[in-house]
């Protein structure tokens, strides 16, 4: 996949292309109806196929109060379309020019004045524009004028609800991660580097990887989660506490795993965690004992759930 950090504007190809427009944090399972679209045109017509978007979320411009955490970094959505097969990526900084560019000039100024447009495909909600003015009514319109073909992709909807990146925030903040997962079509995770803590999981005789993460990612629940662990090009099961700790009332939200059944020194290497299901909730304990039994506990239920479910 090529990938283009379009700050300037200036990107522009002749070959043949089917645009998907959206923001698509998180790439879930109803952006991914999008990206089924675009890979039928590129099988019926040829067309190379792009996804036109951000590289922030616009509210973080337009109103950074109300900006959400993401569900995946401008790094891991590149990894992500790459990996499904997308041919293009076009990343615009969303600046006071995109702010107050009318619905027209965005699809005359922006995408048929740079790219030899056939198709733009965009999900039923879709809306654009200053003001978020242009809507599928107003693609329509454009589409019989300027002669590209317009695919609108109705809602998705998983177990009577429609999918959304903020209802995927919402079912992560409350804990629901195995509602989150079966949305997005893939574990959430949390990537970082493995960095130096207070050292009391080895002090317990449950030596914890530390991890320092995006700070604009959405945080699961405080609380315990059984985890899987991809680090050094391998994969390990893990118990992952998020939270600040309140036994020792350390301050800050920190996030440790304690890998199963690993041996060796995890500073400073790149460590990704997958969620899987939640176990409890964070709690203080009355004496170190307590959280120790407690740790215990958790290690083998994991070890247990490993063994129940090998396939997962």
């Amino acid at each position: 996949m090529r990938v283009v950090f379009n700050y300037k504007r200036y990107h522009t190809m002749e070959q043949p292309v089917a645009i998907a427009l959206g923001t698509f944090d998180g790439v879930h399972k109803g952006h991914r109806e999008l990206m089924s679209q675009l890979y039928k045109l590129k099988l019926k017509y040829g067309y190379a196929t792009m996804v036109y978007t951000f590289l922030e979320h616009p509210l973080s411009r337009l109103d950074p109060s109300k900006a959400p955490p993401q569900i995946m970094t401008i790094y891991e959505k590149i990894l992500f379309l790459d990996k499904i097969g997308i041919d293009w990526l076009i990343l615009n900084p969303f600046d006071a020019e995109f702010a107050s560019t009318t619905p027209e000039s965005f699809i005359e100024d922006f995408l048929l004045n740079h790219y030899n447009v056939q198709a733009i495909i965009v999900g039923y909600n879709f809306r654009f524009g200053s003001g978020g003015k242009g809507d599928v009514e107003f693609l329509k319109r454009m589409s019989q004028r300027c002669g590209f073909k317009l695919v609108i992709v109705p809602p998705v909807s998983l177990d009577g609800n429609i999918i959304s990146s903020s209802l995927i925030r919402k079912c992560i903040q409350d804990g629901q991660i195995k509602k989150a997962n079966s949305y997005l079509g893939y574990p959430y995770s949390i990537c970082g580097k493995v960095i130096h803590g207070y050292g009391r999981g080895q002090q317990l005789g449950f030596p914890t990887a530390n991890l320092k993460f995006y700070n604009n990612k959405v945080l699961p629940k405080y609380g315990v989660y059984i985890t899987r662990i991809h680090v050094d090009n391998k994969i390990y099961w893990g118990v992952t506490n998020i939270g600040k700790n309140p036994t020792f009332n350390n301050g800050g939200i920190n996030l440790e795993t304690h890998l199963i059944d690993y041996n060796g020194n995890l500073y400073d290497k790149k460590m990704k965690v997958e969620f899987l299901y939640r176990l409890r909730g964070e709690k203080a304990f009355c004496s170190v004992e307590d959280l120790k039994k407690q740790v215990n506990k958790d290690i083998n239920y994991v070890k247990n759930f490993i063994y129940k479910h090998k396939s997962v």
